[in-house]
């Protein structure tokens, strides 16, 4: 306490200086019309930054959470999309649900949200690995898509694991479903080399293809859900010589930041199996 004392004895004279300079400064910015305006618009202005840089802060630190939420968000959404559903005919079969719809309904597709663990990309056969497995829903034969698209077919499971055959696979193969032309042919291939292109062969050099015109899913596919992004046209070339055309593709996922993706079942999928098994000879 006295050395408190004694330091402010020592420092009367700047003390009082230092007072009666911010009694003086108050005075002025209070009567003082022109410099109160100056000072209260620099002040809010100041303020104004270091909220913002705060919050900055504040977002950054908590993306982490928020990536979790919108992921959750557009989980529920694309379980409620009406491609998942299909109406229902008999009022015997009691595993129908009622949805949003006023007719009642059956869901086609179920997603399950999962988190890539690893991923390559500069390999022939290249494969991620999800941070879910059979315990969370997820199975063998299962879609996956991610936020821009086609992503991958599930091959193995574990209890908590998945392993996911890429896009980015020499014997990964898809027929997608070109809307300008109403057209359900050829075969979406990945040759190696750069992980943004690959191709769509097989398709008749009769056929109108064009530069942006976009690869979705079909509604054929028993795996995908139809309308999903697989790829957009970047080149396509004819030539007499030979039946199909050569068209070099943009694939919709960038497999460089493959983060977040979606595991879907086809519910159908067992039923419409067994047509197919069954009208084998």
């Amino acid at each position: 306490m006295w050395v408190i004392i004694r330091w402010i004895r020592n420092n009367a004279y700047p003390l009082t200086a230092l007072f009666l300079f911010a009694i003086c400064f108050s005075l002025v910015l209070r009567f003082q019309l022109y410099q109160h305006s100056f000072y209260f618009n620099h002040s809010v202005a100041f303020f104004r930054s270091i909220d913002k840089s705060k919050t900055d802060i504040t977002k950054y630190l908590s993306l982490k959470q928020e990536n979790i939420y919108l992921k959750e968000e557009n989980n529920q959404l694309r379980q409620l999309l009406q491609s998942n559903y299909f109406p229902r005919f008999s009022s015997f079969d009691t595993t129908f649900i009622d949805t949003l719809q006023t007719e009642p309904v059956k869901q086609v597709y179920t997603y399950y949200t999962a988190e890539v663990i690893r991923n390559t990309t500069n390999k022939r056969d290249n494969f991620f690995y999800l941070n879910q497995g059979v315990k969370q829903g997820i199975e063998v034969g299962m879609a996956v898509i991610s936020p821009k698209g086609v992503a991958g077919i599930v091959i193995t499971t574990s209890d908590n694991f998945a392993r996911v055959m890429s896009v980015l696979n020499s014997k990964f193969e898809l027929t997608p479903y070109i809307p300008e032309l109403d057209l359900r042919q050829g075969v979406v291939k990945w040759e190696g080399g750069d992980e943004r292109f690959g191709y769509l062969q097989l398709v008749n050099r009769t056929e109108d293809v064009k530069k942006g015109q976009w690869l979705l899913s079909s509604n054929y596919s028993n795996i995908f859900p139809p309308g999903i992004p697989v790829a957009q046209v970047v080149e396509a070339n004819k030539s007499l010589k030979q039946q199909y055309q050569k068209i070099k593709i943009n694939f919709a996922t960038d497999f460089n930041r493959l983060h977040y993706v979606y595991c879907v079942k086809n519910n159908t999928y067992n039923e419409v199996n067994k047509l197919n098994t069954e009208n084998q000879p």
